[in-house]
């Protein structure tokens, strides 16, 4: 029951995740980091069932370590979200994961972008994209605070006001959201809201 909610500016990109986890009716804990880094300029959020979660976390991150250790060469965003897209479409048949995925990241040339990765390995690059179960309540939302060219107090102002939307329609509550940010200068930890 994992919430994330990423924005793509033009030299920038912010995702937020619930810092919660919950089993069923249990509330097992509050303030778990959920996001994977991957090299200087990428953040990794998956989200579904926790064991899913933690075995393709761990295999899509050594994966990219041999690929760039066999080509010496850092990979971009768009290479990475191709890979990613690859290995759950060839798990699909024989282990398939139930996870979704977001991942943001900064190249220089290109700038920031998003991508939303299903587990069908469906690849989309986005400008916004909310997974979970609060994405019935914050597209709409999104459709119409989203404009392109916005600026970082703009989307994390977009952001405190989803986590209202939430408070007040979702049965759920998640308490704790983690915001981090890729631009130029790398990832960063903008803290919790």
């Amino acid at each position: 029951m994992d919430t994330i909610i990423s924005i793509a500016g033009n030299d920038f990109a912010i995702i937020a995740m619930n810092t919660s986890v919950i089993n069923s009716i249990v509330f097992v804990k509050e303030d778990l980091d959920k996001f994977m880094e991957i090299g200087k300029n990428k953040f990794l959020a998956v989200s579904g069932y926790p064991g899913d979660v933690a075995q393709f976390t761990d295999f899509i991150q050594k994966t990219l370590l041999l690929h760039s250790l066999r080509t010496g060469l850092p990979l971009s965003t768009h290479s990475v979200a191709n890979c990613i897209r690859k290995e759950i479409s060839e798990c699909l048949r024989k282990n398939p994961f139930k996870i979704s995925i977001l991942l943001i990241g900064f190249d220089k040339g290109v700038g920031s972008s998003l991508y939303s990765v299903d587990n069908l390995g469906a690849l989309q690059r986005m400008e916004y994209c909310v997974q979970g179960y609060a994405a019935f309540f914050l597209f709409s939302f999104l459709d119409r605070r989203y404009k392109p060219k916005m600026k970082i107090e703009d989307i994390l102002d977009i952001i405190i006001q989803s986590k209202t939307i939430l408070k007040n329609r979702f049965i759920i509550n998640q308490i704790n959201f983690l915001i981090k940010i890729v631009d130029s200068k790398g990832c960063r930890n903008i803290g919790i809201i």
